[in-house]
């Protein structure tokens, strides 16, 4: 999987995706959106050129932010059209505030498989040019901490303990996976930060809370599972080392 297939795969999606909401806004094809949507295609595709061919240390941000960004030419569009904003909670506005009609989405696996897939292979392959990859667990848990080092460690990671949405961005160097305790007061802003920049997050919370774990995987998590569950399969949750 190459840079050229990302990008191609986020600028192929845009339509698809674009599509999908606004059957769901209810919201008729007009010229105006269909300029939009080839504006937001012209612009990702060059904003992807241009941070895939960067060297991955210096890749500020991920692609699904650009992809994310590109989402301001329909919201544009859609405001000329005088379309009704919708609600949205303030975990949603803070993270993305220009997101008047949530045009942008949560993760790459919302644009596809194909999409997700390359995403992750894009992820994996900047984790591992930095030295040994990272697995980190968002836990205030420290009996979480012991039952999910070993297996991180054994599986030949570098294991990262975060207490926090303010540790995790001044870590520096992103994990490739990142197990979040749902019941942490920062569990949903680290799944948007870490879905956002191409880290695969698992979730994990109280079997009896079963919208929290739909809650996760709305947010950008790939899978989100009840505490029992989750320590019974760190070990087949961690990635293979190449």
């Amino acid at each position: 999987m190459t840079s050229d297939d990302l990008r191609r795969a986020l600028v192929a999606a845009i339509r698809p995706h674009l599509a999908d909401r606004f059957a769901a806004l209810t919201v008729e094809p007009s010229e105006d959106l269909e300029e939009a949507i080839d504006a937001a295609e012209s612009w990702l595709d060059g904003a992807l050129g241009e941070l895939l061919d960067l060297p991955f240390e210096q890749q500020r941000r991920s692609p699904l932010e650009l992809f994310q960004e590109a989402m301001r030419f329909p919201t544009e569009a859609l405001r000329r059209a005088d379309v009704t904003p919708l609600g949205r909670d303030p975990v949603e506005e803070e993270a993305l505030p220009g997101d008047l009609y949530r045009l942008a989405p949560a993760s790459s696996q919302d644009l596809g498989e194909a999409v997700w897939r390359a995403h992750l292979a894009w992820g994996a392959a900047k984790a591992q040019t930095m030295v040994r990859p990272r697995v980190g667990l968002l836990s205030a848990d420290l009996m979480d901490r012991s039952r999910v080092e070993g297996p991180v460690a054994a599986a030949g990671f570098e294991f990262v303990a975060f207490r926090s949405v303010a540790q995790l961005e001044e870590a520096g160097r992103l994990p490739l996976v990142v197990f979040v305790d749902l019941t942490h007061d920062d569990a949903d802003a680290a799944i948007r930060r870490l879905a956002d920049a191409g880290v695969r997050v698992i979730g994990f919370g109280p079997h009896v809370d079963d919208l929290a774990l739909i809650r996760a995987r709305s947010l950008g998590a790939s899978d989100a599972l009840p505490r029992s569950r989750f320590f019974s399969r760190v070990a087949d949750l961690l990635p293979t080392l190449a």
